[in-house]
């Protein structure tokens, strides 16, 4: 009987270890998923900061043109640049931010997962609400 019985709690044991085993590697497995999903979110921002650049730029383009054709001043254009600079910092930020997450968790870029529900369904979209065009309402109002 002494036999079972150190057997049963040999069993125990193994058990109990087993368990809490499986339990830190659940526990390092969802933090490690948690740490990738922030990288994505973070990309994810910096997609769409990129996108306002590039609107912003487009914007410019054209606003320069007008006033070109126009003969007007310039500085009108100076809100468009203070928000393609706003948005340089902010990928920069998020660049930082990345790598921090990186350095902490041992991530590659590889086990980043690209989650849709984050991604915008429809970038121009989006930019168009979020991007404020300042000079677009001088130029309308200089065309009256």
């Amino acid at each position: 009987m002494a036999f079972f019985d150190k057997a049963l709690e040999l069993g125990k044991k193994v058990g109990e270890t087993t368990a809490s085993v499986a339990k830190s590697a659940a526990m390092a497995a969802k933090e490690k998923s948690e740490q990738a999903i922030e990288i994505g979110k973070l990309k994810k921002d910096i997609m769409v900061e990129n996108g306002k650049i590039t609107k912003l730029y487009d914007d410019i383009g054209r606003h320069a043109f007008d006033i070109y054709c126009s003969s007007q001043d310039y500085s009108v254009l100076e809100p468009l640049f203070l928000q393609i600079s706003g948005s340089l910092s902010k990928i920069e930020e998020c660049k930082a931010k990345i790598e921090e997450v990186k350095l902490a968790s041992n991530i590659e870029d590889d086990d980043i997962p690209v989650d849709e529900e984050y991604m915008p369904a429809d970038p121009d979209a989006i930019l168009e609400d979020e991007v404020k065009d300042p000079a677009q309402d001088y130029v309308s109002s200089n065309e009256e």
